[in-house]
């Protein structure tokens, strides 16, 4: 074996198996005592970053390869559907509103309200009118008028606040669950966690290693594509785990709370109409509980008035986006109805107005100009890891850069493999554990264990799976020792 113990990738005690990279990847046993050179933290870094690469890159790739077909959508999805939505012969002008919703409301099956509605956002494009049926109180079902003619144009279920369609959707809930549900969005959250933590110390490293990138052996081809393809994918993959987190379960709950914590919630309307009853929920719940609450039935021809009315007095309340979103009430005496924009591409323009349609005063307003900093760093992250801020070119970012995931971890997969098989990759992932144990002073490991508990609080799906690995590594190193007394007696 050559002697390249600078080049190592770790530096062990006395029998212990070592994996070091010097081109190429090798096992061998070395007597030699720990370096200097390598420290507790230094260890700790490589090990997360090789061991726990290796069985956590899986989920990474999984999130990768959905959100690339995720971010491949939006233009074939208005392909799909554009006879719904695209209005193909245009009159010398458009009928009320007021009457489209009429026509809709002809259309509605036996018990469905109408939850919201979506004006034609251009001359060019169909009005919306969103209802749920009491027999699917979970789906939401979208109707497109034509404004010039009050044809009805199509039908299908529609996802979400953005009313995205059913094609969208089922890529969606791939990557945000891989269709388990709930528990589903374990894998996603998991993904994120680790990811930026894997960025951060593979830059670490390629800044300590460097020369590696000029060794030219055809051995060591395969890491030093890995590197490149991770560093060119380094600050995406930070901001992929950030707002990862962010919209995650049960991590994003966590850093929701933290922001409320610190006045940075995102404002909510009040639509209620008793001063003393103040809404207190985000737009996120405000949202489902009108979604589950303030079901309207048939509108009379009088209350069909309320959304020419509301859309005049958004337009004279500066709503400027050509793209509004109009939820009525159930009761105008208790509750108002809102109108709020839905310009989701730079600049973003999401303010809301509630109004109470007995006098058509604004009640209550939102304005996106004075959301906290946070709220607006959360609205703008939502939007561009799902590729809407800045339209094809955010797309075309999204997607070239979750493939240099996708390939930056089937490199190291290969380079792996190449050199070593799965039993010897779990016998070096057991021995580099225990010999971590013994190169760490009594405060270093007390810190790690600290810094673990902690992060519990914030980030509790790493925390756990963080848990599960070192317990499989300390397992392994358990059964290790028994089959060498074995050996021995």
């Amino acid at each position: 074996m050559v002697d390249d113990t600078q080049n190592g990738f770790f530096t062990v005690q006395p029998k212990v198996l070592l994996l070091h990279y010097d081109g190429s990847f090798r096992l061998s046993l070395r007597m030699t005592q720990p370096s200097a050179r390598k420290s507790f933290v230094e260890m700790s870094l490589k090990l997360v970053h090789s061991y726990m690469g290796f069985f956590i890159a899986p989920f990474i790739f999984i999130a990768a390869l959905t959100g690339v077909l995720y971010g491949l959508t939006p233009q074939f999805e208005n392909y799909l559907y554009q006879r719904h939505t695209q209005v193909t012969s245009i009159t010398d002008s458009a009928h009320l509103l007021s009457e489209q919703v009429g026509r809709a409301q002809k259309a509605l099956p036996a018990g469905a309200h109408i939850m919201e509605v979506r004006p034609a956002s251009t001359d060019h494009t169909t009005t919306r009118v969103l209802y749920m049926d009491d027999q699917s109180p979970d789906d939401m079902t979208a109707i497109f008028i034509n404004p010039y003619t009050l044809a009805l144009q199509g039908r299908t279920q529609v996802y979400g606040k953005s009313g995205v369609f059913p094609v969208r959707t089922f890529l969606d809930h791939l990557h945000r669950d891989l269709l388990l549900g709930e528990y589903g969005r374990i894998y996603s959250e998991l993904a994120a966690s680790w990811l930026g933590l894997f960025a951060i110390t593979g830059f670490w490293q390629w800044l300590r290693k460097k020369s590696l990138l000029k060794n030219k052996d055809s051995k060591s081809a395969k890491i030093r594509w890995h590197i490149w393809l991770g560093l060119c994918a380094l600050p995406m993959m930070l901001f992929f785990s950030i707002t990862g987190l962010t919209w995650s379960n049960w991590a994003g709950t966590n850093i929701a709370q933290i922001r409320h914590m610190f006045n940075g919630d995102t404002p909510s309307l009040n639509i209620s109409l008793n001063t003393a009853v103040q809404s207190s929920v985000s737009q996120q719940h405000a949202e489902h509980q009108q979604s589950h609450t303030h079901r309207v039935a048939q509108f009379s021809i009088d209350e069909l008035k309320y959304f020419d009315e509301i859309v005049k007095t958004a337009r004279s309340n500066g709503l400027t986006a050509s793209a509004l979103r109009i939820i009525p009430s159930d009761d105008i005496h208790l509750r108002a109805w809102s109108v709020q924009e839905l310009q989701h591409t730079w600049p973003t323009k999401v303010d809301a107005l509630a109004v109470d349609m007995r006098s058509t005063k604004v009640v209550d307003q939102t304005r996106f100009a004075d959301y906290p900093l946070s709220a607006k760093l959360t609205r703008w992250g939502v939007d561009l890891h799902v590729g809407m801020l800045f339209g094809w070119m955010n797309q075309l970012v999204l997607v070239v850069s979750a493939i240099l995931i996708l390939v930056a971890i089937i490199f190291a997969y290969a380079s792996w493999f190449s050199r070593l098989g799965f039993q010897a990759i779990f016998m070096g992932f057991h021995q580099h554990i225990a010999y971590w144990y013994r190169s760490g002073s009594w405060l270093q490991l007390s810190s790690i264990v600290v810094v673990v508990i902690l992060s519990y609080w914030l980030i509790p799906i790493w925390t756990i799976s963080l848990i599960v690995m070192h317990v499989l590594a300390l397992g392994l190193y358990a059964i290790a020792q028994l089959k060498q007394k074995k050996t021995k007696v």
